[in-house]
């Protein structure tokens, strides 16, 4: 007897159009996924790269300022772009020479903040730099004196803070009788527009001119 023949199942080879669109759409939105994630781990790296250049430069902001206000004598005068020191008494006068000042400020040109001071030149002789290293009251107008050495070519200045858009002085403890401290708030120039800082310090020891 012999036994009935069945027919043997059909072999499928590839997808299904159905199938095919499927696999296609999942791989678009893992490729997408992909992307999406991609672009937020890059984006947060580089908010993590921005964020910790700006405290680099803020640190080297506050060791530059600070190397000129902690051992300054006093402040001469300070306004919102502008801040005068007593540097130290080279002259040992307890009064303020020419040579002795520091001029703080800002620059909007080149975005720098600038440190302007008195300098003669090496040719000259100590009696004529003597001579000329101009005693003043504490009551002079600090800004006319800069412009008096300026005018005859005795004015050099350095760099104290690059790329800072914008500049502002001020002596919180100036209310309080204690004209100690001095704030600069900044605004540093970056990749992604201005962002704002900060920097502080006190003059260590406070030494007022006798005149």
């Amino acid at each position: 007897m012999m036994s009935p023949v069945h027919p043997s199942p059909r072999r499928r080879n590839g997808l299904t159009l159905v199938e095919m669109l499927l696999a296609m759409s999942i791989t678009a939105m893992v490729g997408a996924g992909i992307a999406t994630m991609m672009n937020v781990l890059g984006r947060d790296v580089g908010l993590q790269y921005e964020a910790r250049a700006v405290l680099i430069r803020t640190n080297s902001a506050q060791a530059r300022f600070s190397a000129y206000v902690a051992p300054a004598r006093c402040i001469l005068d300070a306004g919102d772009d502008r801040l005068v020191l007593w540097l130290e008494d080279s002259r040992e006068s307890t009064t303020v020479h020419a040579s002795e000042i520091r001029w703080i400020h800002h620059d909007p040109e080149t975005d720098q903040v600038l440190v302007d001071f008195v300098a003669f030149p090496d040719t000259w002789s100590e009696a004529a730099k003597s001579l000329a290293d101009t005693e003043y009251r504490s009551t002079a107008s600090w800004e006319a004196v800069r412009l008096t050495f300026a005018n005859l070519g005795l004015i050099a200045t350095a760099p104290l803070m690059d790329e800072v858009a914008a500049l502002k002085f001020s002596t919180p403890g100036a209310i309080e009788n204690d004209p100690r401290l001095i704030q600069a708030d900044l605004q540093l120039v970056t990749s992604d527009g201005d962002v704002a800082a900060q920097v502080c310090d006190s003059i260590r020891v406070l030494r007022l001119p006798v005149n």
